[in-house]
């Protein structure tokens, strides 16, 4: 299990020094903190909100499963980082760069990417003809934590899936 552990950690900073160095470029420095507040609490919460009061009766129905999955997944995702206490990458990787708002708390899982996906699912579960573009940009999110130098792709990784189960679960119940 060690060596895993070892494996693992090691393909993760390999990735993440490819996103966060390799990729780099004045475009995408300009595009990714753009990318990021599709992830971010106003957006998320903010177009919940809009939907719910505005939207249709089907699209108020997938705004408020979605506002749910959110709010679970925050909950969920706010224990585990204290739980697994995970610096972030630009915290402690020499040439780590970042973007222009730097999060102190705790990396894994990523919240964004868990928002992202949370969202994403919740709409491509009612609107499947939009799951491409919906998982896309949920996608996106999390590769411009990387790139921002936020979160490893593992942190992605159990966010993203933080979120998918969160709103297919919610989806269920509800």
């Amino acid at each position: 299990m060690q060596y895993l552990m070892r494996v693992v950690g090691s393909s993760d900073c390999v990735l993440f020094y490819y996103v966060n160095n390799k990729v780099k470029c004045s475009i995408l420095d300009k595009l990714m903190p753009f990318i990021t507040s599709l992830g971010g609490a106003t957006f998320t919460v903010l177009s919940c909100l809009i939907l719910m009061l505005w939207g249709e009766n089907e699209l108020r129905l997938a705004a408020s499963r979605a506002a749910i999955a959110l709010a679970t997944s925050f909950s969920i995702g706010y224990f585990l980082k204290k739980i697994f206490s995970r610096p972030r990458p630009y915290q402690v990787l020499p040439g780590a760069h970042t973007g222009a708002k730097v999060f102190k708390d705790y990396a894994f899982p990523s919240g964004h990417t868990t928002a992202g996906f949370s969202l994403a699912v919740s709409y491509a579960l009612v609107y499947p003809s939009l799951t491409v573009p919906l998982v896309l940009s949920a996608v996106l999110v999390g590769i411009s934590r990387i790139y921002l130098g936020q979160h490893y792709p593992t942190d992605v990784l159990a966010g993203g899936l933080l979120g998918t189960l969160t709103a297919v679960i919610t989806n269920i119940v509800l």
